[in-house]
């Protein structure tokens, strides 16, 4: 694989000098040696990869520990670790948070190797000219397109708590967010500092509306994910200006996951056909900006030179990790709080030091069992403790609690306990009228997951805290977060306390109704 690899860099070098025909002949010949994995990723024993089960089956078990959803791990092109973590199942999309930003750079760079933006050194402020952006000085001026890619626009932002009065939670309330962004003042000239800002991404899918005519996601449906093979996708909200939001609200299966980090693994090149320029997965690997943790920026990719690895990063533990040395790709996905987070560093040791040999190893049969049991033991659900159920629960089963507008606009709340399958009901506040939302919920400690519905399928589960608290705990699979809801009854009355694991916390009071 190296070799090949190493070839086709030399080929690619010479032919720079010599014609681009010539190099799109080299890469369509190296193509032919890659397995491609646009229909289906193959699959391997780890042994046949150089890798050894036994460790393996040690980072399942210890991704377990936190609150990941799947673990995926590739090599040579072949999948040889697919973990999911209970309640999550194989195939369901997943909240990929600001690994959307990664895919967004990935357009961009496509418009680039089409034509359609011809240098990433254009003003930022000339390609927008239908947009009015009142005090442009000289640091404005000097805003370019790669200044947003790289993170070091210079705008004055804030991102951090994503509380009503930080500017990324105003650039949503506003009503054309391009033009919010573009409106920011200065803080520091561009290129000069890395400050993480949810604008610029944005700022970049509302320049492939300029560029192509169509929003980010239909751009991405021809011109990425179909090459790719990518079948999953989802994109959330497009704004009143027909702008796909830029800096998140991307959903992928895991396998999906990997082929956007296959196609960097291969240099931007999909079967034979470049797709992005060589020099722009080299800038994403390199990232030349010094960011925070240790961490280096460019092109909206996150990487760790002293580990030679680059990675696209998402809030609650989204990852596509690209390890070019050792030719691996590890997806990640999850909904971990933000006090918690999963090494990154760590996970490239564990990965590094599963990986023996560039050849394939002896099969070992006892180390295969063990990783084929760690996965097995992922995939099934361990029950939580769970107390006795008190009298309460007969007398408010059934029973609606009515609530004032607040902030997750609840109008009602109903728990129905039953022998077997428990379950509940919430109704909204909705400018159309009530909107319903129901499922089952698991009193053995165990998750029961209802039907799908249109934002997804929930998995909930309640138990008593004591002879007057219920706890309701309520996942929407491959959404990037979790709930927990703490019904404190006395008499009549309700209160709820709310949290999830973005951190966003809410105290409701209600009554019951007649």
């Amino acid at each position: 694989m190296w070799f090949r690899m190493l070839t086709l860099a030399a080929l690619v070098a010479c032919a720079q000098a010599v014609s681009p025909s010539f190099v799109m002949a080299a890469e369509e010949q190296a193509a032919q040696d890659i397995l491609w994995p646009t229909k289906a990723w193959a699959t391997s024993t780890p042994e046949e990869q150089g890798m050894d089960s036994a460790r393996l089956a040690r980072l399942v078990e210890t991704v377990g520990g936190y609150n990941q959803d799947s673990l995926t791990i590739i090599r040579h092109g072949r999948i040889v670790t697919d973990a999911y973590y209970a309640p999550y199942l194989a195939g369901i999309t997943h909240d990929l948070r600001s690994v959307t930003k990664s895919v967004v750079s990935t357009l961009t760079g496509i418009q680039v190797q089409k034509g359609q933006l011809d240098s990433v050194d254009r003003a930022v402020v000339d390609l927008f000219p239908d947009k009015r952006i009142d005090g442009i000085d000289d640091r404005k001026k000097a805003m370019t397109v790669q200044s947003l890619l790289d993170m070091t626009s210079g705008l004055a932002w804030i991102e951090k708590a994503y509380t009503p009065d930080e500017t990324i939670m105003k650039m949503y309330a506003a009503p054309d967010r391009t033009a919010f962004v573009l409106n920011q003042p200065m803080a520091t000239v561009p290129g000069a500092s890395f400050n993480y800002n949810g604008g610029n991404p944005y700022l970049l899918s509302a320049l492939v509306n300029v560029k192509s005519g169509q929003n980010a996601f239909d751009f991405a449906k021809k011109e990425l994910f179909e090459p790719l093979g990518i079948k999953s996708a989802k994109w959330g909200q497009v704004d009143d200006q027909g702008v796909t939001d830029g800096e998140a609200g991307l959903y992928l299966a895991p396998h999906d996951m990997a082929r956007i980090g296959y196609l960097y693994l291969q240099g931007g090149v999909w079967e034979g056909k470049r797709l992005i320029p060589s020099a722009w997965v080299e800038r994403a690997k390199a990232g030349p900006v010094e960011a925070t943790f240790g961490f280096h920026y460019g092109n909206l990719w996150w990487s760790n030179p002293e580990k030679g690895t680059y990675m696209a990063r998402g809030r609650h533990s989204q990852l596509i990790l690209v390890i070019p040395r050792l030719d691996v790709i590890v997806v990640m996905t999850g909904y971990l709080r933000d006090t918690e987070f999963f090494s990154t560093t760590a996970l490239t040791d564990d990965v590094s030091a599963a990986v023996k040999s560039d050849k394939p190893l002896p099969e070992d049969p006892i180390a295969r069992a063990l990783l084929a049991n760690a996965i097995k033991r992922a995939a099934t659900e361990r029950p939580a403790a769970v107390g006795g159920t008190p009298e309460l629960a007969a007398a408010i089963s059934g029973k609606t609690f009515n609530f004032p507008d607040n902030k997750l606009r609840v109008k009602s709340f109903t728990l129905n306990f039953f022998d077997t399958d428990s379950s509940w009901l919430i109704t909204s506040y909705a400018e159309k009228g009530p909107r319903q939302f129901s499922g089952l919920m698991g009193l053995d400690g165990v998750y029961r997951k209802s039907p799908p519905a249109p934002y997804g399928i929930n998995a909930v589960r309640g138990r008593w805290l004591n002879e007057r608290t219920f706890m309701v705990e309520r996942r929407i699979l491959g959404h990037g977060e979790s709930q927990l809801w703490t019904l404190a009854f006395d008499g009549d009355k309700v209160t709820v306390n709310f949290e999830n694991t973005d951190g966003f916390k809410v105290e409701l009071r209600g009554e019951r109704g007649e």
